[in-house]
């Protein structure tokens, strides 16, 4: 089984039915596939919904991610964070939070933000659209 690190912004084109959105979906329903999400980007999706006038409750987040392991965002996370800033990335930190634990755990980071696609960053991603 391969390993699949979700973005923030891949959590919330399945949210939002937006493109790259239903292939998250169905990744969720078949767990065919070991999948982890830094907290890091659970709390982003979680501050978006708040924005859009959604109450998300970390129990409501779970039901959202079903087998989805939230891993925390621990020092050896953030060291990795920081060395993928670099000088003058525009990663932010939450994308970087996805990349280092993809790093780690040796798996594919799958986001909808193009961006990623053109960056040496040394971790396999997917961009959903």
């Amino acid at each position: 089984m391969g390993e699949i690190v979700l973005d923030a912004s891949a959590v919330l084109a399945m949210v939002f039915v937006e493109p790259g959105g239903e292939r998250v979906r169905s990744e969720l329903l078949a767990q065919a596939h070991s999948i982890a999400m830094s907290a890091v980007n659970v709390c982003e999706v979680m501050t978006r919904l708040r924005r859009e006038n959604y109450i998300l409750t970390a129990e409501k987040a779970a039901a959202l991610l079903p087998g989805v392991e939230i891993v925390q965002f621990d020092m050896n996370e953030a060291a990795s964070a920081a060395v993928l800033h670099g000088s003058g990335s525009p990663l932010s930190l939450g994308d970087r939070a996805c990349l280092a634990l993809a790093q780690r755990l040796g798996a594919t980071a799958w986001t909808t933000d193009k961006i990623w696609a053109g960056m040496a960053h040394g971790v396999a991603v997917e961009v959903l659209r």
